[in-house]
Order: C-alpha cells, then structure tokens, then sequence
C-alpha cells in the first residue's frame, strides 16, 4: 500500500500543511560575496546578519537594509559562524573574531577593503599554521600537524589531520 507525503502528514498533523508559496516572502537579497556562502547566522538581537563565503571573507550586514557594515578577510572558507551571546564576536571553527568595532552602526564605504579580523583568546591562523593566542602566534604547527578541519572551545583545540588522525590541545598560559 503506498500513500502521498501530503497524505502522510495529514493523517499525523490534521491540520492541512501551509503552503509555502502562499505564506512567505523573499524580505531582501544581500548581495556582495564574489562566490558561494557556506555559512550564515543571525545575532541574537536579530538586527545583523553574518555570512560567510568560499571567497573566503566574511561579511556582517544590517538585517533590516541591505547595508554591508563590516567586511572581514579571513584568508579562508569558514564552514561554520554563529554569534556569541552579547553579539560582539563571532565563534568559528579556528576561533572567536572581534567584531565590537560594530558596537555603534555604521556603513562600509564602498570599495573599502576588507577589515583582517582580531582573534579574541586561543585560536588558529587562517593558513593552519600557527595557534595564536589574541592574534599573536604562539606556537607553530609542523606540518603533518595542520589541520584540514578543527575546533575551538576556550582553552583547548581539537584538531583533524589529513591522515585521519585527531589530536586535541589544551593551552595553559604563564601570565607572568
């Protein structure tokens, strides 16, 4: 015995489903990558809207308008963003960006260039090369050690390999 989907989900959810066509708009396009988004995230505040692009920056735009305000070159495809709680950094697989300076709202002037972002804490070089601590570079990575893929949290990083390996580091800092 077979049955449509439509069927399916009226038999479990009585209630007709919504029609998609009928009940939703396209709000605005934000326009301005040079290739593919890979990854994008609302503030929690809803009023900005991070994406982030295989062109391999990221861009901060107004929700409301379709207003560019920040610009950031990454140096690489970021597969993941999402914001922090107070909405001043974003959190992403090589670590947490600053992006405070956006504390008041303003513009990107038109063919600005892109802002290098300021890593907040632990976090990985863009290149894979170095972990850096507030964007200084603290240790240097051999290279079967580089990652193809990784995570930040706090002080530890996890990282996979391209032989298929993971290895995890946690980072104890002298502050003295």
């Amino acid at each position: 015995m077979s049955f449509s989907l439509l069927n399916l989900v009226h038999t479990l959810h009585p209630t007709p489903p919504i029609n998609p066509a009928s009940s939703s708009e396209c709000l605005q396009t934000l326009e301005g990558h040079s290739s593919s988004v890979r990854s994008v995230a609302f503030s929690h505040d809803s009023a900005r809207l991070a994406s982030a692009s295989y062109d391999e920056t990221v861009k901060i735009w107004d929700a409301s308008s379709d207003e560019c305000l920040q610009m950031l070159s990454i140096g690489k495809t970021l597969n993941s963003i999402s914001f922090d709680i107070t909405d001043s950094y974003l959190h992403t697989e090589i670590g947490i960006i600053d992006i405070s300076a956006l504390s008041g709202s303003f513009a990107l002037r038109t063919g600005s260039e892109p802002y290098n972002p300021k890593y907040r804490s632990l976090a990985l070089s863009s290149d894979g090369i170095w972990i850096t601590y507030d964007s200084e570079n603290l240790v240097w990575l051999p290279l079967e050690y580089r990652p193809s893929c990784s995570t930040v949290l706090e002080k530890t990083i996890g990282i996979g390999v391209g032989t298929g390996r993971v290895w995890i580091c946690k980072v104890h800092l002298n502050t003295c």
